[in-house]
């Protein structure tokens, strides 16, 4: 056993590949951007924005091959075979405020290892906001990974730089399993130069200068918006302008999601400036917005149905053809993966926060296909020929993503056929666009 989180391990070696692959699996599209912007001439912290509980740190891990240690929240770590499970995965318990003056004292040993880890290069990565929430938006940075980069800078950084690197974690939905993720790594803060820069013994003064140079940083690389009474609003209407705008809606399969992002933050940055050149203006036409969503939920009609279409009968009809093709090896997936499918749906049915579903969905099918897998190879290769044992492996395999795409698939089918009776939500949806337009 390695004595040391961040040593290498073979057994840790052997497993991560296979995560890796899971987690690409739990999406239909991953994109990595910006992996140019990680220092290769000094230590790194990473520091992501913290939206979709343990899918966050699965997706920075697989983004690129260096090794990583991360942080955790550590109540976490109280049951000791969690704790034995979470260091073989290089997870540190990192104590938040909330959790007690007391254990946050604790933080000082934690905070060691860190600059140890750094010290012999290998990456940390600290979730600053400290708890998750599945918003376009960020909470308020924690002290955390400032005080780790400051200690770090101290003991080594006369040797080389410390870097703290922000990244954006951008997902198609928080809520569906098999939905897209984007990761985006931003300009690195040289904390070495940024501390000589300010010329500044005041730690408390250094940290607030670090925390707001970061959160604006991590800003820039998402959809953002500052979280207020309107952002569900603002937030809903940014989704109609991109769906109404291009053929492939944000979150489509097939579509570049950097570039979806970018857009995005486009139409945010437009709806914000409108919110401060017209208020009385934006203020109806979000009520608007907010009366349209409470219809087309109520209705069971999908943002992405309002996506233009050139004869929207035809698409349905088309979806339609698509949906009757594929149904044989629906059914086939169903029956084979009825045991990960029935377990994560009754799992994911007693989990009360909405974010932590997919992170359910994720663990359920890594853990179950870890185990059957073998056994339902050995099984097929012992009851039928060869040939037909390694055809049913192949189609078994892909089986679990081919259910849920299936099963969205048919949603936005239904939704289609919904929304060719519901003119009225049509005629709402393009009436607030053009009333936003106009302004």
């Amino acid at each position: 056993m390695r004595e040391k989180i961040y040593q290498d391990d073979w057994k840790y070696n052997l497993v991560k590949p296979w995560v890796g692959s899971n987690v690409r699996h739990s999406y239909r599209k991953c994109q990595i951007h910006g992996l140019e912007n990680i220092p290769t001439d000094g230590t790194v912290l990473i520091a992501p924005n913290h939206c979709n509980t343990l899918l966050d740190a699965l997706v920075v891990l697989r983004a690129y091959k260096e090794p990583t240690v991360f942080g955790a929240r550590a109540d976490i770590f109280k049951k000791p075979l969690i704790a034995k499970f979470m260091y073989f995965a290089r997870i540190l318990p990192m104590v938040r405020q909330r959790d007690g003056l007391r254990n946050v004292l604790k933080n000082k040993d934690t905070q060691e290892i860190i600059v140890e880890i750094l010290e012999n290069d290998v990456r940390f990565c600290m979730f600053p906001e400290g708890t998750h929430r599945p918003k376009h938006s960020l909470q308020t940075l924690g002290k955390g990974v400032f005080r780790a980069a400051l200690a770090a800078n101290e003991k080594f950084g006369a040797e080389k730089p410390v870097y703290i690197v922000p990244a954006g974690l951008e997902y198609g939905d928080y809520f569906r399993y098999r939905s897209t993720s984007l990761v985006n790594i931003g300009k690195p803060i040289n904390v070495t130069e940024f501390v000589k820069d300010l010329d500044l013994d005041n730690e408390a003064q250094i940290m607030d200068a670090l925390r707001k140079e970061l959160s604006s940083r991590m800003a820039e690389l998402i959809t953002y918006f500052a979280f207020d009474e309107n952002y569900e609003e603002k937030w809903a209407l940014t989704k109609m302008i991109a769906v109404k705008d291009r053929k492939k809606a944000y979150g489509e399969f097939g579509t570049d999601l950097y570039e979806d992002m970018l857009r995005n933050r486009e139409i945010a940055a437009d709806i914000e400036k409108a919110m401060e050149e017209h208020p009385e203006e934006m203020a109806e036409v979000l009520a608007e917005v907010k009366e349209f969503e409470n219809r087309r939920k109520k209705a069971g009609i999908s943002i992405y149905s309002f996506k233009k279409k050139s004869s929207p009968l035809m698409n349905v009809i088309g979806k339609g053809f698509a949906a009757l093709i594929g149904l044989p090896y629906f059914i086939f997936s169903a029956v084979s993966n009825l045991p990960l499918w029935a377990t994560s749906f009754f799992v994911r049915s007693k989990v009360r926060d909405k974010a932590f579903r997919n992170t359910v969905s994720f663990g359920v099918k890594l853990g179950m296909t870890t185990l059957l897998l073998p056994i339902l190879a050995a099984l097929a290769f012992i009851f039928a020929p060869w040939w037909l044992a390694l055809t049913l492996l192949v189609l078994w395999i892909p089986g679990y993503s081919y259910f849920h795409d299936y099963i969205e698939a048919c949603r936005r089918w239904f939704s289609d056929i919904r929304l060719l009776r519901e003119r009225k939500i049509w005629k709402s949806f393009k009436g607030i666009v053009k009333k936003y337009q106009n302004l």
